[in-house]
């Protein structure tokens, strides 16, 4: 918003509808084995509010998501794959990022959950029993990404297995 992209997406011809913010849902108390994790009910009422709200707005039409934390994408993806199944449609994803972002809660060291979005949002295991459930997982041979430097030996190994194309920098 503080920098005009509303504006600058008018002037290309698009219309533009500000929603305004949106607000978490209730948290619920939860813990895991990974003694790591930090904030885990913070972001998963973070991603089940972004799971439903982009779902929602993807009928409407193209829903652009803002946030401060790359962490956001966990319910992003979960919602517009969801809609896109729903529809019949394929759903890509072009993931411009240093960090593939693929570490499950048992695998991540460092307990940054915003390190976990592409492994929810794709189905890999683990996240049962706590993020939301997953209508549509996001097909991995669907996900291209650009600029990865930082790939952790854990991610290397599902991001392979899992056919996702990586052009790292």
């Amino acid at each position: 918003r503080a920098a005009g992209l509303a504006g600058a997406l008018q002037e290309l011809g698009h219309s533009v509808e500000d929603r305004g913010n949106l607000a978490p849902a209730p948290q619920r108390p939860l813990s895991h084995p990974n003694q790591a994790i930090k904030h885990l009910p913070e972001v998963v009422a973070w991603t089940e509010a972004l799971a439903e709200a982009s779902y929602r707005l993807a009928a409407e039409g193209m829903p652009i998501v803002l946030g401060g934390d790359h962490g956001l994408a966990a319910g992003t993806l979960s919602g517009f794959s969801r809609r896109a199944a729903e529809t019949g449609r394929p759903f890509f994803v072009l993931w411009l990022d240093a960090h593939p972002d693929s570490h499950t809660l048992v695998s991540t060291v460092s307990g940054n959950l915003h390190g976990c979005p592409v492994a929810y949002a794709t189905g890999r295991p683990g996240f049962e029993g706590y993020f939301p459930p997953l209508a549509a997982p996001v097909k991995p041979e669907n996900i291209c990404m650009i600029g990865i430097r930082s790939v952790d030996p854990a991610e290397r190994t599902a991001l392979t297995a899992a056919g996702v194309t990586v052009h790292d920098m």
